[in-house]
């Protein structure tokens, strides 16, 4: 059973704070890089150059598993970090799977909304958590594993037109997977904020 944060743990003095020395952690770095990725990935994908979009992608997800390993290694654990993390996945695998879209990859449209739809969601979530809470949601379990699972999806609709006999409809049962991961994450995010807003809804009226 999740444990419930205490109250004092989101007033006023919780607030969001970022220094220059955040800007050099190595896990920062990282992200950051996986950020300068992004256009990249969108043209690969887009100009269907599947291969060199393979490769990009690969250094996407392990700039993602290092940062975070890096961040827990070296104690280097930041506001900025924070942000600029899930800012980094969901960017990176919203221009891979947009470029898909776009391409002529067999990715469907309506798993794109559904996805494009539950980060927007996250992300204005957060714009409210931070104006009224003065906190910043980090990723948790679920979203770590919707953020890999979909990565893993893409890596599959890349290799598809490179590999025809690939497992029969294997990209597609991939996506399946990190849809059910997009569902319990959303509630998961949700429960959490309404929590947080309503923690700090008490504190402002006591």
């Amino acid at each position: 059973m999740a444990l419930k944060a205490p109250v004092h743990q989101f007033t006023e003095t919780q607030s969001i704070q970022i220094t220059r020395q955040d800007f050099f952690y190595i896990s920062n770095i990282l992200s950051v890089s996986r950020l300068l990725m992004v256009p990249f990935i969108f043209y690969l994908i887009y100009k269907e150059h599947w291969r060199p979009a393979i490769v990009c992608g690969a250094i996407a997800v392990t700039t993602d598993l290092l940062d975070g390993f890096f961040a827990r290694r070296l104690e280097q654990h930041s506001e900025l970090g924070y942000i600029l993390d899930p800012v980094a996945d969901k960017l990176a695998i919203s221009a891979g799977i947009f470029a898909l879209v776009l391409s002529k990859s067999t990715f469907p449209l309506w798993a794109f909304f559904v996805i494009i739809t539950r980060d927007v969601l996250i992300v204005l979530g957060n714009g409210v958590l931070a104006y009224k809470a003065k906190m910043i949601t980090r990723s948790n379990l679920w979203g770590k594993c919707t953020s890999f699972s979909l990565s893993v999806a893409v890596m599959f609709y890349l290799l598809r037109p490179i590999m025809p006999n690939l497992y029969n409809n294997i990209e597609f049962y991939s996506l399946c997977l990190a849809l059910v991961f997009v569902g319990i994450s959303t509630v998961s995010y949700a429960r959490h904020m309404f929590r947080v807003l309503e923690e700090a809804r008490v504190i402002d009226s006591s």
